[in-house]
């Protein structure tokens, strides 16, 4: 959900799973992108989803992702894939938000081995690249911005946030489904948790009436849960699951949504095109 509005700007929506939304039995799967079970559906060389964000109800911005064709990166064929995020408006004239995001994700593993940041909010300014090592199980982090290095390990199959999202689309997400997902994110590897809790319908505009999932994610650091906000997205039910909508609510009177626009994007799983 790219990557969950960037993991809920770096998991400040993820939270503990709350009652009810554990898997049957309390068991998890660990979604590992070498292991293609469950995969019925593959990821496009090109895709396009554009999202309207708001706050509070008010016109905020607009996170573009996008599969931009397959690359070789270090003798491996890699999906290419890039998120921006901006503001808009009045939200641009408080705040300025220009942020990219690339991610270069294994087409046959399916995990992470290069992810880039570049973020301009407000006077904040970030340039940085991890390589990821996925046989060594290391990661090396080169910041452009102060020229400051650091190499550290990360778990097998590990993903960033934004491949994360795009694996997890790939595996079969129904009520009472949970997945960890092993993602490194600032330098920090994190625990992520996926459950699906209910099926329902839902109007989408420009699409129609969608039976969808609710997902919910929550992260954790170590043993310690991520506890700031909570985040659920609707995702379609049918295979290659396209997010229709992702809603985030902070602790101090803040709701963010995203909602695809599907005018403006560009898609194509069985049985919904735009």
């Amino acid at each position: 959900m790219f990557g969950a509005i960037l993991m809920a700007s770096s998991f400040g929506g993820c939270s503990g799973p709350g009652p009810g939304l554990e898997a049957p039995g309390g068991s998890v799967a660990i979604l590992s992108g070498a292991d293609p079970s469950g995969t019925s559906w593959m990821l496009p060389q090109m895709e396009r989803l554009v999202f309207r964000v708001k706050w509070l109800s008010i016109p905020a911005g607009e996170i573009i992702s996008e599969i931009k064709g397959v690359e070789t990166l270090r003798g491996r064929p890699v999906y290419r894939i890039e998120v921006t995020a901006r503001t808009t408006g009045i939200c641009s004239a408080l705040y300025r938000v220009e942020d990219r995001y690339v991610s270069y994700l294994d087409v046959e593993r399916l995990h992470t081995l290069r992810h880039e940041v570049h973020r301009r909010e407000g006077g904040y300014e970030k340039d940085a690249v991890t390589d990821f090592d996925q046989e060594g199980h290391v990661a090396h982090f080169v910041s452009a911005t102060d020229g400051s290095e650091k190499t550290f390990s990360v778990p097998p199959d590990v993903q960033d946030t934004i491949t994360a999202a795009y694996v997890a689309r790939l595996r079969e997400m129904a009520p009472g489904v949970s997945y960890e997902i092993p993602v490194c994110n600032s330098e920090k590897n994190y625990q992520v948790f996926l459950v699906a809790s209910r099926r329902s319908s839902l109007r989408v505009p420009g699409v129609g009436e969608r039976e969808v999932v609710l997902i919910r994610p929550y992260a954790r650091l170590g043993t310690e849960e991520v506890k700031e906000g909570r985040m659920s997205g609707h995702i379609d039910a049918g295979p290659g699951h396209i997010p229709y909508l992702i809603v985030i609510k902070a602790p101090v009177f803040t709701k963010v949504t995203a909602s695809l626009d599907p005018e403006r994007s560009s898609f194509s799983v069985p049985g919904l095109s735009p």
